[in-house]
């Protein structure tokens, strides 16, 4: 496991996800990106439906429930779904446009006042302060023989190997911790969770965010973005896999 070599206040953390992190910083366009966003959910969801066969009747919650995309695509499969994230733009745009149960504010200091079937969180750890706090709580938070599904990069991967400090995963400080197989594994196991389900997704992504990614982000040349941006081929969507994100399921003890 590799940390970012940082402190950051709390503060400092929520200033991180206003409006321009979903728009023109992390990412080009968020909202652009809903039905690729979507498809990789409907994915996600197939497996769960396949891991877990009371999912039709479990309450699930979110953790990084962002514009309220995965808790749209879910509510069909689940008999409720509710979620929370540290942007209150995001929030404000999940409950007014897409209707889902969502609230801004702090995993860590929320009371559920109840425990649920599973808990959520993508590409959401490594954006944590404390993701061991994190998983402690949701260990008390998840019944007994509940579960934990998240994704997040894989340190360990090829990929991550070969490209080193200029791998595209590595850009704090919104990106603070790294994890393998092996350390979200310990990490989980520590905690009460037995893995059920480890594996590498693909991840469907417009051209047009591909190329905000590696043109504005990785290479620093907005420039060049801007000219690509006014090709027709801009929103296409393709599903690209660099077998460098892990998608872990895991049961309660």
């Amino acid at each position: 496991m590799i940390s970012a070599d940082l402190a950051i206040s709390d503060a400092e953390l929520t200033r991180l996800y206003g409006r321009d992190y979903f728009h023109g910083q992390e990412y080009f366009d968020y909202v652009a990106e809903e039905q690729s966003l979507k498809l990789n959910f409907r994915l996600r969801i197939a497996t769960l439906q396949r891991l877990i066969h009371n999912l039709a009747t479990s309450e699930l919650f979110e953790i990084g429930c962002a514009y309220g995309f995965f808790l749209d695509q879910v509510r069909g499969a689940v008999r409720s779904a509710a979620g929370v994230d540290i942007s209150a733009a995001a929030v404000a745009f999940a409950v007014a446009e897409r209707g889902v149960d969502a609230r801004q504010g702090d995993y860590l200091t929320m009371d559920l006042g109840r425990q649920v079937d599973i808990v959520t969180l993508w590409d959401t750890i490594e954006h944590l302060k404390r993701p061991d706090l994190f998983v402690e709580k949701i260990a008390c938070d998840v019944r007994p023989g509940g579960h934990i599904a998240l994704t997040t990069s894989d340190i360990g991967s090829l990929n991550a190997r070969l490209r080193g400090r200029h791998w595209r995963m590595i850009h704090p400080p919104t990106h603070l911790h790294y994890f393998s197989v092996h350390s979200i594994s310990r990490l989980l196991d520590k905690n009460g969770f037995d893995l059920v389900h480890v594996s590498h997704p693909g991840q469907s992504r417009t051209l047009g965010e591909m190329a905000y990614l590696v043109l504005a982000r990785q290479m620093n040349k907005p420039a060049l973005f801007t000219l690509f941006e006014r090709l027709p081929i801009v929103r296409w969507r393709f599903t690209l896999n660099l077998f460098d994100i892990i998608f872990v399921v895991a049961r309660r003890r």
